[in-house]
């Protein structure tokens, strides 16, 4: 698993990493993808798109199932197909965390991600 920077922002120089994997994978700009899960956010009922059924509703709608994996697996340790991949993932303590995967490169803005443990994948169906 290789890794390269990615850091966007909105407008006021803040961000959110389910924000930027959206972006990185849809090839959005950050406000319109912050935008839309807010409006999923409200459809379900909720007041934070960071909540799991949001963001999953997200990549659902945009041809994305979740794929099946090995418990205590660390991101730089995951042997993927090629291809466009969401990455939930922890600590094992409270940091929650989100990266973007495509053709075997993580985007995040820092490699410590690397050392994340996988919660669960999410792959394009192609």
């Amino acid at each position: 698993m290789k890794y390269k920077e990615f850091y966007i922002s909105d407008s006021n120089g803040k961000s959110n990493c389910i924000v930027r994997t959206y972006s990185k994978l849809f090839n959005k700009e950050y406000d319109q993808v912050q935008n839309e899960l807010i409006e999923i956010s409200k459809k379900l009922g909720y007041d934070s798109y960071t909540e799991v059924e949001v963001f999953e509703d997200y990549l659902k709608s945009n041809n994305y199932s979740i794929i099946n994996i090995d418990n205590d697996i660390k991101i730089k340790d995951l042997d993927l197909e090629l291809g466009s991949y969401a990455v939930f993932c922890y600590d094992k303590k409270d940091y929650y965390h989100m990266v973007p995967i495509i053709n075997n490169i993580v985007y995040d803005k820092s490699d410590e991600c690397l050392d994340l443990y996988v919660i669960k994948i999410y792959k394009e169906n192609n």
